[in-house]
């Protein structure tokens, strides 16, 4: 736990600063966030030496998916941060009509992978993966709303 405590106060810190570099922040806090997260998962999820290789094979490839559906997110937020408390109802819908579908190809992607690491490892580590991915999906979402909600009342 106290890893990922540490990993959410990296994120806290890294979408403070949205306004800088755009899409050298974006790579920045991917990378960093995906090595830290990845530690992280590694203390979560029990693994057996023979579950190992192809647990960290789809990880990675489930990383890469995460990260490219976790731009398009990071594109919407930064868009209706921009605009946040001008909204016209038109806006909303607009956004909505986007972060629906995509927080449904967030799911659809960790249903996927949990399939996956079950076939290739067990229902045990697959079960942990889905847990670990969703807790720090939640925390993210919460602390990117949390901030959002504060920054606006400075």
């Amino acid at each position: 736990m106290k890893k990922i405590t540490l990993v959410l106060v990296f994120i806290c810190f890294a979408f403070q600063g949205f306004a800088q570099a755009y899409d050298d922040d974006l790579k920045l806090v991917q990378s960093v966030y995906g090595m830290e997260k990845k530690e992280v998962v590694g203390q979560f999820v029990e693994l057996t030496d023979s579950q190992n290789d192809e647990f960290w094979k789809l990880y990675d490839e489930y990383e890469i998916k995460r990260q490219k559906l976790g731009k398009k997110g990071y594109d919407i937020f930064w868009n209706y941060v921009n605009d946040y408390g001008s909204i016209k109802p038109a806006d909303a819908e607009m956004f909505m009509k986007e972060v629906i579908p995509l927080r449904k190809s967030s799911d659809e992607l960790v249903r996927t992978y949990y399939n996956k690491i079950k076939n290739k490892t067990d229902a045990v580590v697959a079960t942990q993966f889905y847990q670990i991915e969703n807790y720090l999906a939640d925390m993210v979402r919460t602390e990117l709303l949390e901030n959002l909600y504060i920054s606006k009342k400075d």
